[in-house]
């Protein structure tokens, strides 16, 4: 079994082929955390200016987390993995350096940066057992670009930018498109998942109050040994005045299949936010080739209570679903995560134990309970519950397709304008599916603390 999750793990993260992810993907739950933490946090220094308006602006992350387990793996990591995977740490830095400055009657931009993680021990994807040397240091952005406001005389506040080489990019919610690159194994850090930016990427975008228009073209950047992928389309959303977003991508994207050189990827998505509170969320992705007839799509409910004395609660429901291959037809029906990510808990990381380690958004159902609190300024408790199932249960070799039930709960604490800790702990409470394919019963209890620090 051990071979077969590190068959997974190659491909990931990558814009098509292989099996699944890290025994999955990409980035880890936390690497959003890293984003989200960055994005709540981030200090910048600025270096130079001048009269013109041209600008350097420094900045340093520097994250670390550790991680207690047990019964990693149902009790079963030894036997399952070949080492015992309880407990590991993980260090990550980034510095950074962006560049603005006027030119004709828009500013040329850039940035650069490098990103250095570690692993000590060996982390619960199974990545890191047999490696001694788990830490490396790459060049993480490095891209140019121009932008304008106003660009178009006849439309109001909008704003058109052109954008060359290393650089982040997402689609919607992540579903599809968000991390360009892969942690974990030889490079360490694959819980903090901070190498996220396309390599050879060129993005166009023109947006203002009601229109997101994009045309991409996209590579990844796999660890040693795993497959680079290749992505180019188009993306475009529009806002309604009623609070309605209406959005689709159309991509052709690389795959490794014998006979199929890219599969055409069409989704469909909106997000609807009403007055009351009652929210409306939802995405459905088509994926087709001579090889390939897969779908995936999530619905989603939520509500939010906007009364400070009720700690600002916001309760969801998710039901998400995506194919496994049938091996009993001709086609590959596997759902494929192109190059997903982190936007959000849950999002797309399912669960914090199942979604890290064990599986991606491929032969996987799932329905998601949420709730969010907010206790006071600067803390916010998340709950959420998660009842797993495989599609096809054959692509395990295992009679059941209850995988588990999943418990996690994360407490956000924006300690100081440089500082963020989060403290999380994730219960993997294993079904028939889980207990047969990894021959473990025991229930997998992970805790983890985590803290960046923004310069």
């Amino acid at each position: 079994m051990k071979e077969w999750i590190m068959e997974r793990a190659q491909a990931s993260p990558r814009l098509l082929p292989v099996q699944c992810r890290r025994p999955l993907t990409v980035l880890s739950m936390a690497a959003g955390l890293l984003a989200v933490s960055a994005g709540a946090a981030r200090a910048e220094h600025e270096i130079y200016s001048n009269d013109d308006g041209t600008t350097l602006i420094f900045n340093i992350d520097v994250i670390g987390a550790a991680f207690s387990a047990t019964d990693s793996w149902f009790g079963e990591s030894v036997g399952f993995l070949g080492a015992g995977t309880d407990d590991w740490t993980e260090f990550g830095a980034e510095p950074k350096l962006a560049l603005t400055m006027p030119m004709g009657e828009g500013e040329f931009f850039g940035e650069v940066s490098g990103v250095y993680t570690s692993t000590y021990g060996d982390d619960a994807s199974g990545l890191t057992v047999g490696l001694e040397d788990k830490q490396e240091l790459t060049l993480e952005q490095g891209h140019i670009g121009w932008r304008a406001e106003d660009f178009f005389e006849n439309i109001e506040n909008d704003t058109f930018s052109l954008t060359i080489g290393r650089q982040d990019y997402s689609i919607g919610t992540g579903l599809l498109v968000v991390d360009g690159a892969g942690d974990g194994g030889e490079r360490g850090g694959w819980y903090l998942g901070m190498r996220k930016a396309f390599s050879e990427s060129t993005v166009v975008s023109f947006d203002n109050e009601k229109w997101l228009a994009e045309g991409f073209n996209l590579k990844n950047r796999p660890r040693v040994g795993g497959t680079q992928g290749h992505a180019y389309g188009s993306n475009v959303e529009y806002n309604f005045d009623f609070g309605l977003m209406l959005g689709g991508t159309y991509m052709l994207a690389s795959d490794n299949l014998p006979g199929s050189d890219q599969a055409d990827i069409a989704s469909a998505r909106f997000d609807w936010q009403l007055d009351s509170g009652l929210g409306f969320s939802g995405e459905y992705v088509d994926q087709s080739s001579d090889q390939i007839d897969a779908t995936g799509f999530y619905g989603q409910v939520s509500y939010a209570l906007d009364d400070a004395s009720w700690w600002m609660p916001v309760f969801s429901y998710r039901y998400a679903a995506f194919d496994g291959n049938d091996p009993t037809t001709a086609v590959d029906e596997r759902f494929r995560d192109i190059a997903y990510g982190y936007t959000d808990y849950g999002s797309w990381y399912q669960g914090e134990i199942t979604g890290n380690y064990v599986f991606s958004n491929a032969n996987l159902k799932s329905h998601m309970l949420r709730a969010q609190l907010q206790p006071k300024e600067g803390i916010t408790v998340n709950a959420l519950y998660y009842q797993f199932s495989l599609d096809q249960p054959s692509v395990l070799g295992v009679a059941s397709d209850d995988w588990g039930d999943e418990i996690n709960l994360a407490v956000d604490w924006e300690a100081s304008d440089s500082l963020y800790v989060i403290g999380m702990l994730g219960l993997l409470m294993p079904g028939d599916a889980a207990e047969e394919w990894t021959g473990g019963s025991g229930d997998w209890l992970q805790a983890m603390l985590y803290l960046s620090w923004s310069w």
